[in-house]
């Protein structure tokens, strides 16, 4: 049997990266599980270059940057990380532990379980164009992560809305060059300022195309091909063509549900005994969606599965009593 830990951590975003470091501040052995193989989120692909306001002790970070952060203040305590594996099935075994079991087949053990995997997982839309896959990962990106690995080079975007005339703008600060290709002709969720900033800037707006072939050797890319024929000369591609969202396993994991999202007490326990939740994952009334509430939640959701596994734990903590890390 694989170890047990006090708590296992199911999502690596903002909210359960700060989950693993407050669970380390009690003192508790954890593991962090997370579906896609990077850690950050949804912060991580949506927000990467966008200032965020709503953060306590940050006048304005971008996603980036607080991905960072909050990444280095959890990996400070220790934490198990997994990465690249789902959740497929929850068991409570007789001794009051939990057999928490993978897609891919494995097995994992913990006293506690904190839920901070959000709405559920989600997989970017992949570029749909024939012997795309020879540039997945190396020259083909579905997040804008650490910006400056397109300083000084020919990018494309290949989107329809927000998101990418956001990924657009911020590479425009650091690309040669920068192409938008949207296969329709207007751009979906945006505000008329938001075109405006687009039509303005030195990004070259492709309406109606479709990237319809590759050029480049079998490793390397050199440019696309539209489909009017157009060839245009790229080093990246970053592709937002919406996600495919798996549902949340929830209900199969035992979990009671309203509308997708997890109902939990004032100390963010669930319906199961020695399962918490935090984050967007969560509902009860007045809920507020916002990064920095998780943080909030994810400090209650720890301090309860504390007292789970240690009836007589205190309550709470404070750090500048008892952290010792400088």
């Amino acid at each position: 049997m694989s170890e047990t830990f006090d708590v296992i951590v199911i999502g690596g975003g903002t909210t359960g990266l700060y989950t693993a470091f407050y669970c380390g501040m009690r003192d508790m052995k954890t593991k962090v599980i997370e579906y896609q193989p990077h850690l950050g989120g949804k912060v991580s692909f949506f927000y990467p270059e966008k200032k965020l306001y709503d953060v306590g002790g940050f006048p304005g970070v971008t996603g980036e940057d607080l991905v960072g952060n909050v990444e280095e203040q959890a990996l400070s305590v220790q934490p198990a990380i997994v990465t690249g594996e789902k959740i497929e099935s929850i068991e409570k075994l007789e001794d009051e532990t939990f057999a928490l079991t993978s897609t891919n087949g494995e097995k994992h053990y913990s006293k506690s379980i904190i839920v901070a995997s959000g709405l559920g997982s989600f997989d970017m839309q992949p570029l749909q164009v024939k012997g795309s896959d020879a540039y997945e990962g190396k020259h083909i990106h579905y997040t804008i992560q650490q910006l400056n690995q397109y300083a000084g080079k020919k990018t494309a975007v290949v989107s329809d809305s927000r998101v990418g005339i956001d990924w657009a703008l911020a590479l425009e600060k650091v690309a040669s060059e920068v192409h938008i290709i949207n296969h329709g002709s207007d751009f979906k969720s945006v505000y008329e300022q938001d075109v405006e900033k687009l039509e303005q800037s030195s990004v070259y707006i492709h309406r109606n195309s479709k990237v319809t072939e590759l050029t480049g050797s079998s490793t390397e890319l050199k440019g696309l091909i539209l489909n009017d024929g157009q060839e245009i000369e790229v080093d990246d591609i970053l592709v937002y063509e919406g996600l495919k969202i798996d549902k949340s396993l929830y209900d199969q994991w035992g979990l009671s549900t309203d509308k997708g999202r997890i109902p939990v007490e004032s100390d963010m326990s669930t319906n199961i005994k020695g399962i918490y939740a935090a984050g967007d994952a969560v509902v009860y009334p007045h809920k507020t969606m916002l990064i920095g509430s998780g943080f909030s939640e994810a400090m209650t959701a720890v301090n309860g599965a504390k007292k789970h596994i240690d009836p007589k734990a205190k309550s709470q903590v404070y750090s500048t009593v008892i952290y010792k890390h400088s």
